[in-house]
């Protein structure tokens, strides 16, 4: 994904800077003092300064592929590694966090199976991947439960285990929440 240009980049921001998303997906990943955590799609950074808030910026990295994005999330926290890329290509090593999450950003990614085997193997051992998406009857800016079925089928497929879906409120949003661990060993 070529990602928004830096007009259609501020006008989102300013709608999406602090989303009620961002505090319940941080929350669910029940993040601990030793983690390493990525967000896909970082858009104005809500979730990146809440990670950072809680581990601290130096173990929170963050991905947009907007340079509009990331010039503004790293301006917004300080000492995150914040990175322009899209989900098919994270420029970090496999095995690298113990969380990754993205939120309402999977519907845009140009090749989803190809984000989805990247962001797993950026996947550190025994790490959580969330993955959250506005809920949908019918196809369009979120996932449908039929979409959800086919992730979590790639996430299998790809060796996560405990892969489950399931709707979140957060606000007035319904999201469906993918969640998913690697194998310690």
């Amino acid at each position: 994904m070529a990602g928004f240009g830096p007009l259609a980049s501020r006008v989102y921001a300013l709608f999406t800077r602090n989303p009620s998303t961002a505090p319940a997906i941080v929350e669910l990943s029940e993040l601990r003092a030793d983690d390493h955590v990525l967000e896909v799609g970082c858009g104005a950074g809500a979730g990146v300064v809440l990670v950072a808030q809680r581990i601290g910026a130096d173990r929170t990295a963050a991905v947009d592929p907007s340079p509009t994005f990331v010039t503004a999330v790293r301006k917004r926290v300080p000492g995150a590694d914040v990175r322009t890329s899209g989900a098919e290509d994270l420029p970090f090593d496999d095995g690298s966090f113990t969380v990754i999450y993205s939120i309402a950003s999977m519907h845009h990614w140009d090749d989803r199976s190809q984000g989805l085997a990247t962001i797993v193997a950026k996947l550190a051992p025994g790490g959580r991947l969330l993955i959250a998406e506005r809920a949908l009857t019918s196809p369009g800016h979120g996932i449908t439960d039929r979409q959800a079925q086919v992730v979590i089928a790639d996430l299998e497929r790809l060796g996560l285990t405990e892969v489950h879906a399931r709707e979140h409120s957060a606000g007035r949003r319904r999201m469906t929440v993918i969640t998913a661990s690697k194998p310690a060993g």
